[in-house]
C-alpha cells in the first residue's frame, strides 16, 4: 500500500468515526429533549361523549371507566387534568381492555412520572415501570396522552413527546377507557377533557 493510499484510508476512517460520533450525539440530545410528534391533522374518527368527565378514585383504590369503543389498531388520545388530591397519583388511558379488570393502561402522575401497565385482575405487570419523564406536567396541570397501536407494538407519547414503545400480544383488540389511581390515604379526582381516536389503516387493508 502506498503512502497516498494509506492517507486516503486514514481520512475515510476518520470521516466514518466522525459520522458515528455525530449520530450518537444527535440520539443523546433527542432522548434528552424528546421526539416531538404532533397529533394527527385530520379529523378524528371517534370521540367520546359525555365529556368533560370527572373520575374519582378512593384512597388506595383504582377506578376504571370503559367507553364502549372496541378497536385493535388505532391512535388514541386523551387530555386530562387532576384537580383534587395529592400529586402522588396516577391517571391515563386504558386500551385493548377485555373488561374492567383486564386491560393495558398508559398513565402519568402529578409527580412527573409515567408507566405502561398490563392489568389482569389482581396481577399487574409493568411493561414500562414508573419513571420520571421531563415532559409530564406536574401538579394540577393538564397532560395530553397518546397511544398508537399497530399489531403487538404500541407507541406512547406525553404532550406530543415520545415516551416509550411496548410490545405485548396478550390482547390485540379491546375497549378503550379512562383510569385513575390513588396511591395513598387520600382520594384523587381527575377531569378528562376529551378522548378521541383515529383508526389506523395498515398497508393492504381497505
Amino acid at each position: 500500500m502506498t503512502n497516498d493510499q494509506s492517507r486516503w484510508l486514514w481520512r475515510v476512517t476518520l470521516g466514518l468515526l466522525a459520522l458515528v460520533v455525530a449520530g450518537a450525539l444527535v440520539l443523546i440530545v433527542a432522548l434528552a429533549l424528546g421526539w416531538n410528534s404532533p397529533r394527527p391533522t385530520r379529523a378524528h374518527d371517534w370521540g367520546a361523549t359525555g365529556l368533560p368527565l370527572d373520575l374519582k378514585a378512593s384512597q388506595n383504590e383504582t377506578t376504571t371507566s370503559l367507553l364502549g369503543h372496541p378497536s385493535g389498531d388505532f391512535t388514541l388520545e386523551v387530555e386530562a387534568i387532576p384537580f383534587s388530591g395529592p400529586d402522588f397519583n396516577g391517571y391515563g388511558l386504558v386500551y385493548r381492555a377485555q373488561d374492567s379488570a383486564r386491560y393495558y393502561v398508559f398513565a402519568v402522575g402529578g409527580d412527573g412520572y409515567y408507566a405502561v401497565l398490563r392489568v389482569a385482575g389482581d396481577e399487574e405487570t409493568a411493561l414500562v415501570d414508573w419513571q420520571q419523564f421531563p415532559h409530564v406536567h406536574r401538579g394540577q396541570q393538564p397532560n395530553r396522552l397518546r397511544v398508537i397501536c399497530e399489531g403487538h407494538a404500541c407507541h406512547c407519547y406525553v404532550n406530543d413527546e415520545y415516551a416509550a414503545t411496548v410490545e405485548d400480544d396478550t390482547w390485540l383488540m379491546g375497549d378503550v377507557g379512562l383510569w385513575v389511581r390513588s396511591f395513598g390515604d387520600e382520594d384523587v379526582a381527575v377531569r378528562f377533557l376529551n378522548v378521541c381516536a383515529w383508526e389506523v389503516k395498515l398497508p393492504g387493508l381497505p
